[in-house]
């Protein structure tokens, strides 16, 4: 049953379509195209559904990658391409770029060596080998997982130390240890 209220529009028109289509095109968000055209935001995604458009901004990557290269800092490229910041970074780190200044990515602090042979060795838990060798607890965790190779470890304290729930080896069905 359709309401008889004149404001409650229950199509997008040609027209809208057509100017949904232009602006998508051409890089406009769906906020500022439902604010532009007076409909809501679902109703542009839906529109931009149908006529088998993108829905979230592409962002140019090549050209946000060529950029860092030539030396642009991260703001200059937001100013420069309209691109939101956390974008920006995001393709960075995605794409493996560091600049070759190495600024923005410090080096591990603490013995990082000496954590992955206690680690190895399984001394103790990750909490208390990160304060023990002064390596931060996320790295410290990242580490662990990465030396140990495993999924998830045994919340709480566990015997042995940092124990799985899941194999850590590829064992062969069948053979005999």
């Amino acid at each position: 049953m359709r309401k008889t209220n004149p404001q409650h529009r229950w199509h997008v028109t040609p027209n809208e379509k057509h100017q949904i289509r232009r602006l998508t095109l051409r890089g406009v968000r769906q906020s500022v195209i439902s604010r532009k055209l007076g409909i809501s935001a679902p109703s542009v995604g839906k529109a931009q559904i149908a006529m088998a458009l993108p829905t979230h901004l592409v962002w140019p990557e090549k050209q946000i990658l060529q950029l860092f290269k030539s030396g642009w800092g991260g703001y200059r490229i937001h100013r420069h391409l309209h691109v939101p910041v956390n974008q920006i970074y995001a393709i960075a780190h995605r794409a493996g770029f560091k600049r070759k200044d190495g600024i923005g990515y410090p080096e591990p602090r603490g013995d990082v060596s000496g954590f992955i042979e206690a680690v190895k060795s399984r001394e103790g838990y990750i909490g208390h080998l990160a304060k023990k060798f002064g390596v931060a607890s996320c790295q410290a965790s990242k580490l662990a997982h990465e030396v140990l190779k495993t999924v998830q470890f045994r919340p709480g304290a566990s015997k042995p130390p940092l124990s799985s729930n899941f194999p850590q080896k590829h064992y062969k069905r069948g053979l005999a240890d």
